[in-house]
């Protein structure tokens, strides 16, 4: 490591900096501070080029850090991101300054102990700009349907259309006598939703452009329940699955792994971490909606599961369904990893038996495996259930 780092503390305008340098008694040292103009970009320059290529930049991941770690390896620094609530939590007996800020973050990458997160990529971070802000339209369009039907029902006007926003229904739309206030407002409405109906077709025309040139994409499309954009979401707020050691972690990353609340003999109820991809959570939990509503063999496996934790639909909903978000989770690293399309009907493997048999397509998914009695589920989410009904295990 080297004996000196540079400790950055991001502003909107400017940024902090703090050059501090480790001797040889092992204390840390202050050699320089700079208050660096975000608006002045050569003066930056100027100054960031002083230092040896490599050094160690302690960057907090702080909103519009981006562009400062793309110029940091622009001019061959070394960029770290660290991850805010960890270096809350390692500053927190200490004084608050930006000065002190910088001092700390370049004196905890000399330490070894600078708490990092993950630094997407550019090509990375392109593809969530798209993604994201297409997530953002659809809240959009969303909040538009739902006024316009807040207008109707302020009016007392029913209809029977299943989509009010087709062909019928907007011709219907068109033909409402209001007044003139609640017309014009209506008819506004309509614009922004049609304007932004087609800044969403349009990012969904370039995802589809674009699907033959990503493989992880393709193979993803093969997991029951997640579609063109669904894989586009996951693919690019993964990043890279190297980072990620086990499926474990990446359910961890997902927040679809229940973490327990427990202290001597009390046993607490088991919650999602909220630190972790919010996004990511989405996605898979809209996955999960997807693999619900599939009719046929494909996601059979998934939705028998669905139906053991539920007691075929009658509790733990929500708990079944953040349980099968993280079963796509581990679905999603083994297809990803491997390299190898989702298959309905695992391989078997070396040297087991099949204790059940394939089942067919005409069998009802709600059926109980032979070896599995009802009453007695294998599943922590549904073993609470059944004890909140009443029912022993036998």
């Amino acid at each position: 490591m080297s004996a000196q780092a540079l400790g950055w503390d991001i502003h909107r305008k400017f940024s902090k900096v703090s050059l501090v340098e480790k001797t040889a008694e092992g204390e840390f040292r202050v050699v320089e501070r700079a208050r660096l103009e975000h608006i002045d970009r050569d003066a930056m320059r100027r100054w960031l080029s002083r230092l040896p290529a490599g050094t160690a930049v302690g960057l907090e991941a702080a909103f519009g850090w981006p562009w400062v770690a793309d110029l940091l390896v622009d001019l061959k620094l070394d960029p770290h991101l660290g991850h805010p609530p960890a270096l809350k939590v390692l500053a927190q007996h200490e004084a608050k300054t930006d000065r002190c800020d910088g001092d700390r973050l370049g004196k905890f990458q000399l330490q070894g102990i600078f708490p990092e997160s993950y630094m997407a990529p550019p090509e990375i971070r392109q593809i969530r700009e798209r993604t994201r802000y297409r997530m953002a339209l659809s809240s959009i369009r969303g909040a538009m349907k739902n006024r316009i039907q807040a207008l109707l029902h302020r009016f007392g006007i029913l209809h029977n259309f299943s989509d009010l926003f087709g062909k019928q229904g907007r011709r219907f739309l068109e033909q409402l006598e209001l007044p003139p206030a609640s017309r014009a407002v209506l008819e506004s409405a309509l614009e922004v939703l049609d304007e932004v109906v087609r800044h969403i077709e349009d990012i969904e025309k370039w995802l589809v452009k674009n699907i033959e040139e990503d493989e992880i994409v393709r193979l993803l499309q093969t997991i029951p329940g997640i579609g063109l954009i669904l894989a586009y979401v996951i693919r690019a707020e993964i990043g890279e699955m190297s980072r990620f050691p086990t499926a474990g972690h990446l359910r961890s990353y997902a927040g679809t792994a229940p973490v327990s609340d427990d202290s001597a003999d009390r046993h607490g109820a088991r919650h999602c971490s909220p630190a972790c991809n919010h996004t990511l959570r989405w996605a898979l939990i809209e996955a999960v909606t997807g693999v619900l509503n599939t009719k046929g063999t494909r996601g059979q496996r998934l939705r028998r599961l669905h139906m053991r934790l539920t007691h075929g639909g009658k509790c733990n909903k929500n708990q079944a369904k953040v349980a099968l978000a993280g079963q796509l989770a581990e679905l999603v690293f083994i297809v990803w990893t491997k390299r190898t399309p989702y298959e309905e009907t695992p391989p078997a493997r070396p040297g087991s038996i099949r204790s059940v048999p394939a089942r067919g397509p005409h069998e009802k998914e709600n059926q109980v495996s032979a070896n599995m009695r009802p009453d007695q589920s294998r599943h922590p989410i549904a073993r609470r259930g059944t004890l909140r009904a009443g029912q022993a295990h036998l």
